[in-house]
């Protein structure tokens, strides 16, 4: 073993030794950053920047694959084609549609729900498109409905308070009673 006279100058002790990280809050800080950076980059919604549009299904148009309660995720294509599943803004109902593409004529797009025995009456064109699917999550939609509802949300923002602010409340007050000791 080396004694601290006889390491070079400069040379750093390894971890094993007892060296402890200078920043090992930054040390976590950056991986978890990275992770939430590429999230919002994959699942950000178009209205902020991204390229993700969220669809929770309702009704039976497209059993057997999809169910009310599923959640999609589309996202845009720089083109379309026929048998591809897609969600358009249906100026007629307000709303985003999810269907299977049937035909492109004239630059309209004719859709039709699987478990339809008709062509959906409003025929979109790609700029209405709003993505074809990229992800579907069973279920996912009647969770995300869940979370929505007000006392849902009151209880979870209560939650998210008292894990943020009251370690430091806690700390805060146990510096004093050290001082005054």
């Amino acid at each position: 073993m080396i004694s601290v006279a006889e390491r070079p100058q400069g040379a750093k002790r390894s971890l094993a030794h007892g060296w402890r990280l200078r920043f090992p809050r930054l040390l976590a800080t950056i991986p978890t950053v990275a992770i939430l950076f590429a999230a919002w980059v994959a699942l950000a919604p178009p209205q902020l920047g991204g390229s993700t549009s969220y669809v929770i299904t309702d009704g039976i148009s497209m059993l057997p694959r999809y169910h009310a309660g599923d959640l999609v995720l589309l996202r845009e294509q720089s083109s379309y084609h026929v048998g591809e599943v897609a969600g358009y803004h249906n100026a007629q109902l307000g709303v985003t549609v999810m269907h299977r593409i049937i035909a492109i004529k004239g630059g309209h797009y004719y859709f039709k729900g699987d478990n339809n025995d008709f062509v959906d009456s409003y025929q979109p064109t790609a700029s209405e498109i709003v993505g074809a699917e990229w992800v579907h999550l069973p279920g996912w939609g009647n969770f995300i409905l869940t979370l929505r509802a007000p006392t849902v949300t009151a209880v979870l923002l209560g939650l998210m308070w008292l894990f943020l602010f009251a370690p430091r409340l806690s700390a805060g007050s146990r510096r004093r009673r050290r001082n005054h000791a």
